[in-house]
């Protein structure tokens, strides 16, 4: 899971430079012309979107080389003005106050929501393994719902944490907000029924009931006693 880790590194990082480019001292070699601050944070976002939609859609069961480097690939296709000016992007990010805050904890929330896709796809493969008596199809509909829920909120907690307007006014409780509302009510409902269907089919397995159902639970409890409620999807 070690490279799952830098996935979300990677992605914060956009994000803090997305939020740097916001204020800028206006003296000095760290000046930036207006248009151009605005250029390079279209950029980021449309590059963080990319990397953030090539992680969520991969169907390997783990974050492999292969897999982190077609999501930076991704990335760079959509911030050509942005490499161009990586080291100004750098000594703004070094310089200017608060762009860092709240790294950690948004690196936390989009590891959780990436590890349960993760787990989600390496216990679908375990249960086509097992033969058990399961209704393969119809487990795996519900299975692809849920993957479409966990990579909606992945995708809609980055963009709301790149959204600059939150980046002075609790901009993690915000971008949890929005991930809940794709999980919605009925993926926790999701992701209870199969993990009845694993139980059901092998009790011994517990891929998706320990790192799909339990750790959803966990997050939608923690995030709305944060100040956030999940709405029905």
């Amino acid at each position: 899971m070690d490279l799952l880790r830098t996935a979300v590194v990677d992605i914060t990082t956009l994000v803090a430079a997305c939020h740097a480019l916001m204020s800028v001292p206006v003296e000095g070699d760290l000046h930036v012309h207006r248009k151009l601050r605005s250029r390079l944070r279209r950029d980021i976002r449309r590059a963080t979107v990319a990397y953030t939609d090539t992680l969520a859609r991969s169907k390997r069961g783990l974050v492999d080389s292969a897999l982190l480097s077609a999501c930076r690939v991704a990335a760079e296709q959509e911030m050509e003005l942005a490499i161009e000016h990586q080291d100004l992007l750098g000594r703004i990010m070094l310089t200017e106050p608060g762009s860092l805050d709240g790294l950690a904890a948004a690196r936390q929330d989009l590891w959780r929501l990436a590890h349960m896709a993760i787990h989600l796809r390496n216990g679908m493969a375990s249960l086509r393994e097992s033969g058990g008596a399961v209704d393969l199809e119809r487990t795996a509909e519900l299975a692809s719902r849920l993957r479409r829920r966990l990579r909606k909120a992945l995708i809609a907690y980055a963009r709301s944490a790149l959204r600059t307007k939150n980046s002075k006014r609790q901009p993690i409780l915000a971008a949890r907000k929005a991930a809940l509302v794709q999980v919605g009510k009925r993926g926790t409902a999701e992701a209870e029924r199969l993990s009845d269907i694993e139980f059901d089919g092998d009790p011994t397995h517990a891929l998706i009931r320990q790192g799909v159902m339990k750790p959803l639970f966990d997050l939608v409890l923690d995030w709305q006693l944060g100040g956030n409620e999940a709405t029905s999807a």
